[in-house]
């Protein structure tokens, strides 16, 4: 995730980025402030395209099992919700039109056998009445966006092994990723059917479009389903807002070059 650093320094020499910023560029001979404004600003606007880096999240700062994650990603601008996932079925998973209802939390989730596994989100358990639950790993996540994003990855993990029950077999399971707009409104859909070879079943998969700002995660199987995601990857849209605030500095400063520039001349 990058990281803006924080400095102190004077504004007072006049031949400073600070003092520019703040004061106007002065350079020798006049003529050349609204080249170098102008320079700035392609530089500024060039840092606002590399900012839009992608993060990942993939939930090994947590420490045990059942540690809530709903806003533990909030200062990312990222938060996470169940929802309803019904299963058994086939094929992609039938995602709705609009953006699903959320039922409750996602949580932190640990594979004993697995350790390499480390640590993944599972939805949380649903209470419908005192005697009536669902288990944990038993329903879809939300992944919401304070922001846009382009494209958002993941690994779905098959936690579902129970071959010991009669009439519940293994199974490998897919993943449906579905984009939804600010709105709420369906951008689109992709369903992954890939499964890595390992103790559980890891489905990777990966959906991209412009202006998404939530993404549902369903998985779809013949049997038994707990289910989980890791290493959530996203790319923002937009520059971060220190580098936003950087950019509109620099146009100020080519405005008031223009400005200072059109003075002179009059």
């Amino acid at each position: 995730m990058p990281i803006i650093g924080r400095s102190t320094f004077s504004c007072n020499n006049p031949y400073s980025l600070c003092h520019s910023l703040t004061h106007g560029m002065v350079i020798p001979g006049g003529g050349m402030n609204i080249r170098i404004a102008g320079i700035l600003l392609s530089g500024l606007v060039a840092i606002s395209s590399a900012n839009a880096s992608t993060i990942t999240i993939d939930f090994e700062d947590v420490s045990s099992a059942g540690v809530s994650l709903a806003t533990r990603y909030s200062d990312m601008g990222v938060t996470f919700h169940s929802i309803s996932n019904p299963f058994p079925l086939a094929g992609p998973f039938p995602s709705p039109a609009v953006l699903p209802a959320q039922l409750g939390g996602v949580v932190s989730w640990g594979f004993p056998s697995s350790p390499s596994l480390g640590w993944v989100a599972a939805a949380d358990r649903q209470f419908f009445t005192p005697t009536e639950t669902t288990q944990a790993g038993q329903n879809g996540i939300l992944i919401s966006f304070s922001f846009d994003v382009t494209n958002v990855s993941l690994e779905g993990v098959d936690a579902g092994y129970f071959t010991n029950i009669p009439g519940i077999r293994s199974e490998d399971e897919s993943v449906t990723l579905t984009a939804y707009d600010a709105a709420g409104q369906r951008l689109g859909t992709v369903y992954s059917t890939v499964n890595l070879p390992g103790p559980y079943d890891i489905t990777p998969a990966s959906i991209a479009f412009p202006n998404t700002r939530h993404v549902a995660f369903n998985y779809t199987g013949d049997g038994y389903g707990f289910y989980a995601l890791d290493n959530l990857s996203f790319t923002p849209a937009v520059p971060e807002p220190g580098t936003a605030l950087l950019l509109l500095a620099g146009m100020g400063v080519l405005a008031a070059s223009c400005r200072r520039h059109t003075s002179d001349k009059g």
